[in-house]
C-alpha cells in the first residue's frame, strides 16, 4: 500500500508506525536489481562506515590530507605539499589509477576509457586513445588501482596533485630522488594507511565525532522499525571497538529512550571483522567486554547480546539460525561488503551509495535535457546508418559503366546522363545528411557536456561513462540486490514489501517495430 507523500506529517507518522508503505521523496527511493521478498528476510546486518555512519566528506578529506602530507614530508617530499587544497569534486568512486603513467581514468562497463586525467590535466582524445585504445583496464593489478570506497578519495586527490608537481617542478626534490608516478602512488597509499593505523585520523575523529558525521535523526527509528517487525539485527564492521563505540554513541546514543545504549539496537555485534576475509576464512570470534578488552578464549560461534572481534560468516550465520538467503547485508563497499558477501556467502545485498542523492537531483532537474540527449542519440544512429549506406552506394555507382546500365533496360542514348544524374542526386543527399549529422553530433556533444558538468565537472555521472553504464554502475547492477542513498530510506517501506526488479530482455527478444 502506497500513501501519498503530501499527507500531513502527523498522519504520515501514524502510517509509518503502522508499518505501511509511505511514498518516499524521489531522492530517498530504493532501487531494485533482483527481486527481494523483504518478508522472508529474517536478519539484517549493517556495516558502519559510510553505511550507518555518514561522514562529512569535506572534513574527513581535509584531515586525511593533513595527516598524510605530514608523513610524506618526513619521507623527503617538498614543503609545497602543505599548500595543496584538493578539489572535492575531482575524486569519485569507480575510477582507476594508472600508477605507471600517473593517470586517473574512468571507464565504461566494457573497460573502454572515456575520460582520463594526467594529474589534474584532461588528456586529449588522441592522447587517451594512444594509451588505452586496445586495453581492457583493471586486468594488470600491478599497474592499476581501483577506487572503490569513499575512504580512497583523499589519496586520489593527493596523488593527482603530486603528479602535477613532479611534472611542473621536479627540482623541488633536490635532496631526495624524484619519485616515479608508481612510487608516488605507493608512498601516498602507505602514508594514508599509517595515518589510519596510528590513530592520526581516527584519534581526532573520536575526540570530536559530531564534527565528522552527519547525525540522521531517523536512524534510531529505522532500526527500531526493523526490530519491531521481528527481524534480527547485527553490526558487522572492520572498524575496531573503541572507534565503533565512539561513532555509534554519537549517532545513536540518545535517539530513542527505549534503547539504553547503541548496543541495544543489535542482537549481534562484530567489530574488526577483516572483510572481505570474513566471508571466506574461518577465523574464530574473540569476545570483548564493554571497554573493548578480550574475555576468555576465542569461540566458533558468537552469542547473542555480546560483542566480538574477528570471526567468520559461517559461524555468525549458524548463531543466527538462518539460511543464507534470509540475510540482508547493508554496506557501502562494492567489493568488501557487496561482491564478497554476494559471491561467497549467498547473503542478499543492499548497497548504500551516498552520491545517489545528487545523481537523482540532477536527473530530476535536467529531465528535459536528458530526454533530448536520448532523442538526439537515436537520430544520430539513424543518420549514421543512412550515410554509411549512401557511401557504399556511391562506391558502387562510381564503378558502374553506361554499358552495365543498358543491360538493365535503360536506353543507350540516355545511359550516361542517367548515370550522372544518379551520382549527382546521391552526392547531394549524402552532403545534406552529413551536414545534418554533424549538426546533430555537435548539439549532442554540447548537451552531454552540460549534463556531465551538472553531475560532476570532471567525470559526469557516477553511473555512466560516455553513452553507456560506467564500471561502477555495472558493478552495482551485477552485485547489489537493492541500492539506495542511505539506511534511513528503509523507513518508508513495509517490512513485508516485495521489491520487484524491472526484468530486462536480451536484444534478440525485443519485438521488431
Amino acid at each position: 500500500m502506497s500513501i501519498d507523500a503530501g499527507l500531513p506529517q502527523p498522519l504520515r507518522r501514524l502510517l509509518f508506525d503502522a508499518d505501511l508503505d509511505v511514498e518516499a521523496p524521489y531522492t530517498s527511493r530504493i532501487f531494485t536489481n533482483r527481486d527481494l521478498a523483504f518478508e522472508r528476510i529474517l536478519a539484517v546486518g549493517f556495516d558502519m562506515d559510510y553505511t550507518l555512519a555518514i561522514y562529512r566528506q569535506a572534513e574527513l578529506e581535509r584531515l586525511s590530507l593533513d595527516t598524510t602530507v605530514a608523513k610524506l614530508l618526513a619521507r623527503g617530499y617538498p614543503e609545497q605539499l602543505q599548500t595543496i587544497r584538493a578539489d572535492p569534486e575531482f575524486a569519485i568512486r569507480g575510477l582507476m589509477v594508472d600508477k605507471t603513467y600517473g593517470n586517473v581514468v574512468k571507464m565504461d562497463r566494457h573497460g573502454y576509457v572515456g575520460t582520463a586525467y594526467h594529474g589534474k590535466r584532461l588528456l586529449s582524445r588522441p592522447e587517451r586513445k594512444a594509451l588505452y585504445r586496445a586495453q581492457r583496464l583493471g586486468m594488470e593489478h600491478e599497474r592499476f588501482a581501483p577506487v572503490d570506497t569513499l575512504f580512497s578519495l583523499p589519496e586520489v586527490n593527493l596523488f593527482a596533485e603530486i603528479v602535477d608537481l613532479i611534472d611542473s617542478a621536479p627540482s623541488l626534490w633536490s635532496e631526495t630522488p624524484l619519485p616515479t608516478y608508481n612510487q608516488a602512488w605507493n608512498d601516498v597509499r602507505e602514508c594514508i594507511d599509517l595515518s589510519h593505523q596510528d590513530n592520526s585520523i581516527k584519534g581526532q575523529i573520536m575526540a570530536d565525532p559530531s564534527r565528522f558525521f552527519e547525525v540522521d535523526p531517523e536512524l534510531g527509528a529505522t532500526l527500531h522499525k526493523f526490530r519491531s517487525a521481528g527481524k534480527r539485527l547485527f553490526l558487522l564492521t572492520n572498524s575496531f571497538y573503541p572507534y565503533s563505540d565512539a561513532v555509534l554513541t554519537c549517532l545513536l546514543g540518545d535517539q530513542l529512550s527505549t534503547y539504553e545504549t547503541w548496543h541495544s539496537y543489535f542482537d549481534w555485534i562484530v567489530v574488526g571483522s577483516r572483510k572481505p576475509g570474513f566471508f571466506t576464512k574461518q577465523e574464530p570470534f574473540q569476545e570483548l567486554d564493554i571497554q573493548g578488552q578480550p574475555i576468555g578464549a576465542p569461540v566458533a560461534e558468537p552469542r547473542r547480546g555480546r560483542i566480538y572481534q574477528g570471526g567468520n560468516q559461517a559461524g555468525l550465520q549458524r548463531a543466527m539460525g538462518v539460511h543464507a538467503d534470509e540475510v540482508l547485508y547493508v554496506g557501502d563497499h562494492i567489493y568488501g561488503d557487496i561482491v564478497r558477501s554476494k559471491k561467497s556467502s549467498g547473503w542478499r545485498t543492499a548497497l548504500i551509495i551516498d552520491d545517489l542523492e545528487h545523481d537523482l537531483e540532477v536527473r530530476y532537474a535536467r529531465q528535459i535535457t536528458l530526454e533530448e540527449i536520448q532523442h538526439l542519440s537515436q537520430l544520430q544512429i539513424k543518420l549514421t546508418d543512412e550515410i554509411t549506406a549512401l557511401r557504399y552506394l556511391a562506391r558502387l555507382l562510381s564503378r558502374m559503366t553506361a554499358a552495365e546500365l543498358v543491360k538493365t533496360g535503360v536506353e543507350h542514348a540516355t545511359a550516361d546522363a542517367a548515370l550522372d544524374e544518379a551520382r549527382n542526386q546521391l552526392r547531394h543527399r549524402f552532403e545534406r545528411l552529413r551536414k545534418y549529422e554533424e549538426e546533430t553530433a555537435d548539439t549532442l556533444r554540447r548537451r552531454i557536456g552540460e549534463i556531465d558538468g551538472a553531475f560532476n565537472k570532471y567525470w559526469g555521472s557516477l553511473f555512466a561513462s560516455r553513452k553507456d553504464t560506467s564500471r561502477f554502475g555495472d558493478q552495482v547492477d551485477a552485485y547489489a540486490c537493492v541500492y539506495t542513498s542511505r539506511v534511513t530510506n528503509f523507513r518508508f517501506v513495509s517490512p513485508v514489501k516485495y521489491f520487484h526488479a524491472p526484468h530486462g530482455s536480451m536484444p534478440h527478444w525485443r519485438r521488431r517495430r
